[in-house]
């Protein structure tokens, strides 16, 4: 996503309105590939202010990665505020830990800064829907499409079962 301000080098101080639409691939969150569907979205208003440009928006995009539970494609809209500073990069030597955004010429790359506002957006599990059932632990089969006969057969069994039998019935706990 770039954009360029020219317009506001000829109007320093002023507020420059831009809207962009730019097709996304894939990126990689939570150890899954996560796949933008849609173009992303970024609109807000950008201001130069010496060397400085700040850049004020709001990004949106739609994402599809595997479900947490069952692993089916799950679809989920993501908005997010954009609120960053760019500055001129003068070619000077960065000191470890500037995480600060650079630029040069009167293009904005803005791509990384809209991602990472994105991604932060982004739920930590991301599910096909709020009652899904999953995966059966034994055979893999999906939950939600049909029941498995595994589970049936087996008579459930307490995880705690085996502290049942440190405990006597005479001692006090």
């Amino acid at each position: 996503m770039k954009l360029d301000i020219t317009k506001g080098i000829q109007k320093k101080g002023a507020e420059v309105a831009f809207d962009l639409l730019e097709p996304w691939g894939e990126d990689t969150w939570n150890g899954d590939t996560i796949a933008y569907v849609r173009p992303v979205s970024f609109s807000g208003a950008y201001m130069l202010a010496d060397e400085t440009v700040i850049v004020r928006g709001i990004a949106r995009a739609r994402i599809e990665s595997p479900c947490a539970r069952c692993l089916a494609p799950a679809f989920t809209d993501v908005t997010a505020e954009v609120d960053e500073a760019f500055l001129r990069d003068r070619g000077e030597e960065r000191e470890p830990g500037d995480d600060q955004y650079r630029y040069t010429g009167h293009v904005l790359e803005l791509d990384e800064a809209v991602r990472t506002a994105l991604l932060l957006e982004l739920p930590s599990r991301i599910l096909c829907r709020e009652d899904c059932r999953g995966l059966c632990p034994r055979c893999g089969q999906n939950l939600n499409i049909n029941e498995c006969s595994c589970q049936k057969d087996q008579p459930r069994r307490n995880p705690f079962s085996a502290l049942a039998s440190l405990l006597n019935e005479d001692e006090e706990v």
